[in-house]
């Protein structure tokens, strides 16, 4: 691990949020010892913990700045106090419960630095448990369906897909995992931070719609790979996370559509979601049942909130919805992951109209300093 050893070279802050995380922090820190990034501050935000993270961190990696909050401010606030501290031109958000590659960081530095209008960009992700699979929260990029719902190149719904090379093309992407997520400061200092409103879960995809409403770039960097620990933070089957997911997949689509958009879009999106608490209620799953009302009651009773934040939004819009939205896949996941069976990224029905739409942005992973060296970090 490299601090300030060099001025030719942008500073990269790596920011990690850690609440109770003692488990994690040894594989985190141990495998950012080993990047060979030459520019680097390590910035390690806690999040109010009450086992001995602080304490060993402090002991054991004295290179890490640690930065204390007087509660847990979950992911979204928490996140943004260290987005405050960083210093560096690009800041990387990095979960606690990551491995990285020594050069994980350069892939997407050169990138960046190559294309003045990306402002976020994510690695290849994989499991930390299962190293050969995609992982659930990042894989290699996110995108989103017609009716807002979430999905990535390597992961629809709950099948993930073994890594085998078939999404190694660097690509525009909706949005970018908030497990490992580098940011361009210039890009924040435009939009904002992480909307805290959003507590945990898509607070990372509304800031990458944001972005792309001002007229940015989001992109995944499969030359850069790391590993993440699935189910680390919050359990896939956890009522909490349906809870969340609910309610902020709402709340996502009403901040950043456009008013004739989302008028086409929610009712729709209503309708599916109570199928979904239906099939919960069925099932006898009534604590994820109750957790999808839950999302809705705080939907209904917090439009002041939801109508403030959409303000905020659509006045730094510089991009209409028809040039955002190219990016959004037409068809249906729903539709065709449950009742058509097709449970791959490269197997959804409009692949090909959709792949010819997006592929617009310049993305080079070569390193190409301002002083003409090229690659200096080949090997």
């Amino acid at each position: 691990m490299k601090s300030g050893a060099s001025n030719t070279v942008p500073l990269v802050s790596i920011v990690t949020l850690n609440y109770n995380g003692l488990d994690f922090l040894p594989q985190l820190f141990d495998s950012l010892r080993r990047i060979t990034y030459p520019n680097v501050e390590i910035i390690m935000v806690d999040n109010y913990s009450d086992d001995a993270s602080v304490a060993f961190v402090e002991k054991n990696y004295p290179e890490v700045r640690v930065v204390r909050n007087p509660e847990n401010y979950m992911y979204a606030k928490g996140n943004n106090v260290g987005i405050r501290h960083a210093q560096g031109k690009y800041v990387c958000l990095l979960n606690n419960d990551v491995e990285v590659e020594p050069d994980f960081i350069e892939p997407i530095v050169a990138a960046m630095e190559n294309n003045p209008v990306i402002a976020a960009a994510q690695p290849k992700i994989r499991g930390l448990q299962k190293r050969d699979y995609l992982e659930y929260a990042g894989a290699c990029g996110g995108y989103i369906d017609w009716l807002g719902y979430p999905f990535l190149r390597g992961r629809i719904f709950f099948t993930t897909e073994k890594d085998e090379g078939q999404y190694d093309e660097p690509a525009p992407v909706f949005w970018a995992s908030g497990a490992c997520l580098f940011l361009r400061r210039e890009a924040l200092d435009d939009v904002g931070l992480l909307d805290e409103d959003f507590v945990i879960h898509m607070e990372e995809i509304d800031l990458c719609w944001r972005l792309q409403l001002a007229g940015w770039e989001v992109v995944a960097i499969p030359q850069s790979v790391i590993y993440h620990y699935v189910g680390g933070t919050l359990d896939q089957a956890n009522p909490r996370k349906t809870y969340w997911n609910f309610r902020n997949n709402i709340f996502l689509m009403a901040k950043n559509l456009s008013k004739r958009n989302l008028a086409k879009r929610l009712p729709i999106r209503i309708f599916l979601d109570s199928l979904a608490f239906l099939s919960e209620f069925v099932k006898g799953h009534w604590k994820n049942a109750f957790a999808v009302v839950r999302a809705y009651y705080w939907i209904f009773s917090h439009s002041f909130i939801i109508t403030r934040n959409r303000f905020r939004t659509q006045r730094l819009r510089r991009r209409s919805d028809s040039e955002v939205l190219r990016k959004m896949y037409p068809g249906s996941i729903v539709l065709e992951y449950f009742l058509l069976k097709r449970k791959k990224f490269s197997d959804l029905l409009f692949l090909n109209r959709f792949l010819s739409r997006i592929n617009h942005v310049n993305i080079d992973t070569h390193w190409r300093h301002k002083t003409g060296v090229q690659n200096v970090y080949e090997k």
